[in-house]
């Protein structure tokens, strides 16, 4: 009989091996620093918490600022010092020239918990201290339904500020303005001064605060290791320019930040230069942006890149297309919109934009225009001693002196009297030749080989240039002018505004009005 096969069992389920168990977590032991500083009870290990009005914390208060700082002023040192010191007097503690920075009353003030920062930039404070005061520095507070911005306070675990000294400097004294301008009457319920601050007893801040850090040296040297951010970033993150390309965006972006220095410059804005400070500007001086697209388009790559090849800044010639469509502003109302608070695109007649744009147009690509731009490449071979060619050899004012003096031509010049230029206009002692000086402003003769340009760049209306307040130029010859009277009232202001806005509704503004309704369609 064969023999019946048996089956083999099947091998039983083996559980598999378990991995190691990982090594028990050891907590840093909390060493004394090497100068024999202890670490600050709850700072042992790294944290990051969010002081604002949405938090749970709340936002970083003015006493918490200056215990944070240790911010002490002259003479509180010199108190604590001589109650420390018996028979010592405060004279003898006095902080010199050793101090950190001074507050709103001038006292010198030093920051015993800051010593291992960075040095402190005063007037990188002095604009913070204007971004608090007026309600731009980001968070919910400011901002309903916004969050904080995600700048930090970083403090060591020995209870020292590694970084955020400049904004907790800057609040505290934007805080003691605050209360100084209160208790002088400038700013209260009916009119505030500082309306981000008309319900608040006090100035805070919202931020990030970062507590336990360590003050390794290679830690501490990629603190704040960021590239600070530029105008041209600032308006690359926002919304404008969204439809071109990325490359278009960027160039666009970088136009638009120098025509908005330029515009800010030549019209003597007032204020600190900071980033929300230059955004609102642009907002209220909105059409800026065509002229930063028309000098776009008449520069672009296809074409050879005109504008440029001129050596002129193409986003300096939007600022200067801009002053050129607002030279018939006339010169009372000017000093309206200067005393505008804050001056806007209200205030100023572009009655002649349509012109300003044809004469950007004409200069890089009309042969007509040919002496114009001659004029312009001359400039480079010119030198301060050249009997022939003297000049500067091509600088920026001497660029604009030509175009002034191109503009002031050609704005009010009829085609019917045949081209505006011609050859003669850069002959010897022709129309664009420049007008220069061995004397600078006060009369004294320049070092040898030195000259200063004589000649105006004023483009009328708005425009403030330089030599309207170097004392060159134009305001040379206005010196023994009477003294300009004060800043109008507001209920003066107030009316010479009405009467502007009914000054240009007689003369009409058709042309520019029309401008700007084709450009908000596109």
């Amino acid at each position: 009989m064969p023999k019946r096969e048996t089956k083999a069992k099947p091998a039983a389920p083996v559980a598999p091996t378990p991995p190691p168990a990982p090594p028990p977590t050891v907590a840093e032991p909390t060493v004394a620093a090497p100068d024999g500083r202890k670490v600050v009870d709850g700072y042992e290990v790294l944290k990051v918490v969010e002081y604002s009005t949405t938090s749970p914390k709340g936002p970083l208060t003015i006493d918490r600022i200056v215990k944070l700082l240790g911010w002490e002023t002259e003479k509180q040192y010199q108190e604590r010092k001589v109650a420390e010191n018996p028979g010592t007097k405060p004279e003898h503690w006095l902080y010199g020239e050793e101090f950190h920075c001074r507050n709103v009353a001038g006292e010198k003030v030093r920051c015993r918990y800051n010593a291992n920062n960075r040095p402190f930039d005063e007037k990188w404070c002095e604009q913070l201290v204007h971004t608090v005061l007026y309600g731009q520095w980001a968070g919910p507070h400011t901002i309903p339904g916004g969050t904080v911005n995600g700048e930090t306070v970083r403090i060591s675990r020995y209870g020292y500020v590694l970084s955020g000294q400049h904004q907790m400097t800057a609040a505290k004294l934007a805080d003691e303005q605050l209360a100084k301008d209160r208790a002088a009457g400038l700013d209260h319920a009916a009119a505030p001064k500082y309306p981000a601050w008309a319900k608040c007893g006090q100035v805070f801040l919202e931020t990030i605060v970062v507590t336990g850090m360590s003050e390794d040296p290679r830690v501490l040297m990629t603190v704040d290791y960021c590239k600070p951010r530029s105008a041209a970033d600032v308006f690359y993150t926002s919304d404008r320019f969204r439809d071109s390309t990325s490359p278009q965006r960027k160039e666009l972006c970088r136009m638009l930040a120098t025509a908005t220095d330029t515009l800010w410059t030549r019209t003597k804005a007032l204020g600190y230069r900071t980033h929300p400070e230059v955004v609102a500007f642009l907002d209220r001086h909105a059409s800026l942006l065509a002229a930063v697209e028309h000098l776009f388009a008449e520069n672009n790559e296809d074409d050879g890149r005109r504008v440029t090849r001129l050596r002129i800044s193409p986003g300096q010639a939007a600022a200067i297309m801009y002053l050129m469509a607002a030279s018939p502003t006339l010169p009372e109302d000017s000093d309206v919109y200067r005393n505008m608070e804050p001056p806007t695109e209200k205030g100023i007649d572009l009655g002649a934009w349509d012109r300003a744009e044809a004469f950007w147009s004409l200069l890089v690509g009309d042969l007509e225009w040919e002496p114009v731009r001659e004029a312009l490449n001359r400039l480079r071979e010119t030198v301060p001693d050249g009997e022939a060619n003297q000049g500067l050899g091509g600088r920026v004012q001497e660029k604009l002196a030509i175009l002034a003096k191109a503009w002031e031509r050609w704005k009010d010049h009829n085609p019917a009297a045949g081209p505006a230029f011609d050859d003669s206009d850069i002959a010897p002692g022709g129309f664009f030749e420049l007008a220069y000086s061995d004397k600078d402003e006060q009369g004294r003769d320049l070092p040898p080989g030195q000259v200063a340009l004589i000649d105006d760049n004023d483009f009328g209306g708005i425009d403030c240039p330089p030599s309207l307040s170097s004392g060159g130029g134009t305001a040379r010859r206005q010196k023994d002018a009477a003294p300009e009277p004060p800043p109008p009232t507001p209920e003066a202001l107030k009316k010479l505004y009405e009467e502007a806005d009914e000054r240009r509704r007689q003369a009409g503004m058709t042309d520019h009005q029309r401008a700007k309704e084709a450009r908000a369609r596109q």
